[in-house]
């Protein structure tokens, strides 16, 4: 019987499916999808129709739904069946690529950061104009070591999560102008994350305005040392500190080594 004008051997069809003939056993061993024709001599011949349905196996698979899940849709398919099924894929596609988007954001930001902090002159101070910002922002833990750190951010990680808030830009830190113009012992006051300003869960605004802006790079443990050169710049230039000086890790561990190589931008606003 010649078959050649109709069906495909399953090397054949293997092909024009860009896969391997063991994928097509595989498929037939589990009742997925058999061959049209099985001949006395063993070969095994696939219809030109059945390009379809392995088709639709691909995509099902490629979202993630179990074989097992195919072949019991396959075995009852129908129209009705067809629709319910690709209503339920799509639904999941959709949050699949929300997911998508919000990863590829994360890794745009970090590309532009990180691109950024090769730029930057690591001795630099000086004043930019920075325009509004919405933050998320929570509480601090008092500073008595580093494990308080690790629960500010688990802190401020969980609000995220529960708020459905997966902001592409690294977690900052804020200390309030005050306590450090008064000298008093370090702390930190509030964690912060930018978030986009269409976003109705910003419960904090950094405002626009004229701010000092300077470059940390010798590790946390020395970082007052760059709060000291500001303060210097402040009085010597006659500026008013306004509000809350913020940190935002421009290199972390997945650029660098530890903390004590992070490149550190600090801004605080001011008025003359």
């Amino acid at each position: 019987m010649n078959h050649s004008l109709t069906h495909l051997s399953s090397g054949q069809f293997a092909k024009l499916m860009g896969v391997s003939k063991d994928t097509l056993f595989h498929y037939d061993r589990l009742g997925i999808l058999s061959p049209e024709i099985k001949a006395d001599n063993g070969y095994r011949y696939y219809s030109m129709n059945q390009m379809d349905v392995f088709k639709v196996i691909t995509i099902l698979k490629e979202l993630d739904m179990p074989l097992k899940e195919i072949r019991e849709y396959l075995d009852r398919r129908s129209p009705e069946e067809l629709i319910t099924l690709l209503e339920k894929e799509e639904q999941l596609l959709n949050v699949k690529i929300e997911k998508l988007n919000k990863m590829k954001k994360v890794i745009s930001e970090k590309k532009q950061i990180t691109a950024s902090a090769l730029r930057i002159n690591h001795a630099y101070i000086g004043l930019e104009e920075i325009s509004e910002q919405s933050l998320v922002i929570t509480e601090a833990d008092p500073y008595t070591n580093d494990e308080s750190f690790y629960e500010s951010m688990l802190k401020h990680d969980k609000y995220l999560v529960s708020h459905n808030l997966n902001a592409s830009y690294t977690v900052g830190w804020m200390r309030d102008t005050k306590a450090v113009l008064a000298n008093e012992a370090f702390n930190y006051d509030y964690l912060y994350t930018r978030i986009s300003k269409d976003s109705t869960h910003a419960n904090f605004i950094k405002e626009n305005g004229t701010y000092l802006i300077a470059y940390h790079t010798d590790g946390y443990s020395s970082v007052e040392k760059t709060y000291d050169r500001m303060l210097k710049y402040c009085e010597h230039e006659g500026l008013k500190l306004i509000g809350f000086f913020y940190e935002d890790v421009l290199l972390d561990d997945l650029s660098v080594r530890g903390y004590e190589q992070y490149t550190i931008k600090i801004s605080v606003r001011i008025s003359k």
